[in-house]
């Protein structure tokens, strides 16, 4: 059955602030020629992860809806308040829109943004991706593998990852419940490096090749791992961090326990905390491989086991 193409921008106002400015959610929806698959695709679920909107704007820009078997949906700013501060969690009450998942339309402003997106985007979709990255310093590279890894292994990134007990309140939490499909995929940060950004796009249209809602052949993913052990390390004091080697790009295999960087006290030049690898055999999953400042609790680095991990 052929449809009518078109395309629709829609703001779905949430509530308003208390300066009488109306906070709401961007979805744009692009209905393509015949029938198939609803796939929605959101980012800045966190605020600091600025590289999904690049990427959902490129993806908008290049698909033609008259090769669309289905419908697209992008969220390119799930989480506005949070966008504006550049701030993992929003800044009016300092929760964090992926842990309060389904929402609540009388709670907390973060759970307002949830509930509104739950009924606005996540209940309109039959399969999900959604983006994020390391932040405004740290840089990462991987997909879940949530509940279809078929599709997670068309995203083509190298790493993916397995999780024993994934977080409770995401926006996957959600999906997963109600039998969609979906991948969560965690690409860049930092600088955002326009690489990342097309392996974003590249691996959406995969993805939707995958699906069949455009024509073209399914890339083959490149050889990967699939991680079931990932630490995360995050630094007990604040400080200059200063890395004891150069494994800046994601990927990098650390044998054995070597040190992964220096916390230096500025202005006593004390040295605070010493960072070593948890593993025998260890890939970088995220890492703040530069010389930078960071303060306890951060996200310092995130190292997966090679000694557990499927190959593929």
């Amino acid at each position: 059955m052929t449809v009518t193409s078109t395309r629709e921008y829609k703001e779905v106002v949430v509530t308003h602030l208390s300066n009488g400015t109306p906070l709401s959610l961007p979805i744009h929806t692009i209905q393509g020629v015949k029938e198939g698959p609803v796939l929605g695709v959101s980012a800045l679920v966190h605020g600091d992860e600025i590289i999904g909107a690049e990427i959902i704007r490129r993806v908008y820009n290049r698909l033609d809806e008259s090769e669309i078997s289905g419908t697209i949906k992008l969220l390119p700013v799930a989480n506005p308040l949070a966008f504006e501060s550049m701030t993992r969690n929003t800044p009016l009450d300092m929760n964090n829109l992926n842990r309060v998942f389904p929402g609540n339309k009388n709670g907390w402003v973060t759970e307002q943004l949830a509930n509104s997106m739950v009924e606005n985007f996540l209940d309109h979709i039959d399969v999900y991706i959604d983006l994020h990255a390391g932040g405004a310093t740290p840089v990462v590279d991987y997909v879940y593998i949530q509940n279809n890894e078929e599709l997670s292994r068309a995203f083509n990134f190298p790493i993916l990852y397995r999780p024993s007990h994934p977080y409770e309140g995401t926006t996957a939490t959600y999906t997963l419940e109600k039998g969609i499909p979906s991948i969560t995929v965690e690409v860049g940060g930092g600088p955002n490096h326009d690489k990342d950004i097309e392996r974003g796009v590249e691996g959406i249209f995969n993805v939707m090749r995958k699906l069949k809602m455009i024509p073209g052949e399914v890339a083959p993913p490149p050889k990967q791992k699939v991680m079931t052990e990932i630490t995360i390390i995050r630094p007990k004091h604040g400080g200059i961090m200063v890395p004891e080697f150069d494994f800046s790009a994601v990927g990098t295999v650390i044998e054995g326990n070597q040190v992964l960087a220096r916390t230096y006290n500025p202005r006593t030049f004390e040295e605070l905390e010493v960072i070593r690898a948890p593993f025998q055999n260890n890939v970088v999953i995220l890492t703040r491989g530069l010389f930078n400042k960071v303060s306890p609790g951060d996200y310092g680095f995130m190292l997966g086991n090679l000694d557990s991990a499927e190959e593929e």
